[in-house]
């Protein structure tokens, strides 16, 4: 009996370490796509000096999937003809003593303050930064990474990949850590079943009766309805149609549905903030939504969010005065318009 438990024991732990097995080579494989995506992406032949700085979390925080990605894009750069990476350890802690965060990702001053610091630290400049957002949607993980060329303000080079949330990554992120489904077994046993069919014969009876023969008559059809939802409003040749505003934890999600109607284009960011009914006002940033570089195709609907954060005044909230929405397209400081509704309720 202690033999057989025994087996029973060692097929569970040899089951559980090959799933494991499995979550870890996926993601490895999800963060060699972003290294190889980046490089491939970044201008120029000769050999370059690279920064790698933090991978937060998409509300701004530090958790242990920082330093695995860090680990990783190290392991696959370490060959690398093109790239160089420098010391992780001692850029890591410069950057951690310096501050960095999302807040300054786009600050081009941060980044030369950076580059002073590690000269005088290291006898170094970086010729590039590499840095990144880990975005947690429940059953996937969206990770962003990022490559800034030192002496640019701003960059649109980026590497995004969508991986299967698991244990590991419960693990990175400081969450409860989930336990892996056990796929239930399906036994089939056939078994031979006698179904007796009745026929019946039926003997035809002739109705006569009046038919009804219908003209049609044609109503001409104006496809074109005038859009009465409230929570619908247009920029130009863009409509926007708000379609949910809810609480999920300790957020408030807003979902926007979005058509082109003239021709394909792209929507650099968007800006937003609310002001509750009790007058308190939150703002979203635009790493704090969806529709960060989103390309629109023309009369096709695309779906984004976008993520108000706060502390427990959010959760107070029973409706929106007036949510204030700010659309950027291509272009420094390019403001296509600003979208505005009022009086919106907030659903739990």
């Amino acid at each position: 009996m202690k033999y057989k438990i025994a087996i029973v024991l060692c097929a569970l732990v040899l089951s559980f370490t090959s799933y494991a097995g499995e979550e870890e080579d996926a993601l490895k494989q999800s963060i060699g796509a972003i290294a190889n995506d980046l490089l491939a992406k970044h201008s120029g032949s000769s050999k370059v000096k690279i920064a790698i700085l933090q991978f937060r979390t998409n509300n701004n925080k530090l958790t242990p999937f920082n330093a695995y990605i860090q680990d990783e894009l190290v392991l696959n750069y370490q060959n690398s003809k093109r790239f160089e990476v420098i010391d992780q350890n001692a850029i890591n802690t410069i950057t951690e003593d310096y501050g960095w965060n999302l807040d300054n990702c786009t600050n081009f001053k941060s980044y030369s303050e950076l580059s002073e610091n590690i000269f005088r630290g290291l006898g170094l400049i970086p010729e590039a930064f590499i840095y990144g957002q880990i975005k947690d949607n429940g059953e996937t993980i969206t990770i962003t990474g990022y490559i800034v060329p030192n002496g640019v303000k701003s960059t649109n080079i980026s590497s995004t990949q969508v991986v299967k949330s698991s244990a590991l990554t419960d693990k990175l992120l400081g969450k409860p850590i989930r336990q892996p489904k056990e796929e239930p077994k399906v036994v089939v046993v056939e078994k031979p079943v006698v179904v007796e069919k009745q026929v019946v014969v039926e003997k035809p009876v002739y109705v006569e009766k009046e038919v009804v023969v219908e003209k049609p008559v044609y109503v001409e059809n104006n496809d074109k309805k005038p859009n009465t939802n409230k929570y619908a409003q247009n920029i130009g040749d863009l409509e926007f149609e708000m379609t949910e505003v809810k609480y999920k934890g300790d957020k408030v999600e807003v979902t926007l549905k979005v058509v082109n109607n003239n021709a394909d284009d792209k929507i650099d960011h968007m800006e937003s903030r609310f002001i509750d009914d009790q007058g308190m006002e939150f703002k979203s940033s635009y790493y704090q939504n969806t529709f960060k570089d989103r390309e629109l195709v023309e009369k096709v609907p695309i779906k984004g969010t976008i993520t108000f954060y706060g502390d427990d005044n959010i959760n107070r909230s029973k409706s929106m005065a007036v949510i204030e929405i700010k659309v950027y397209g291509i272009g420094n400081g390019n403001l296509l318009g600003t979208l505005r509704f009022r009086d919106v309720p907030i659903e739990r």
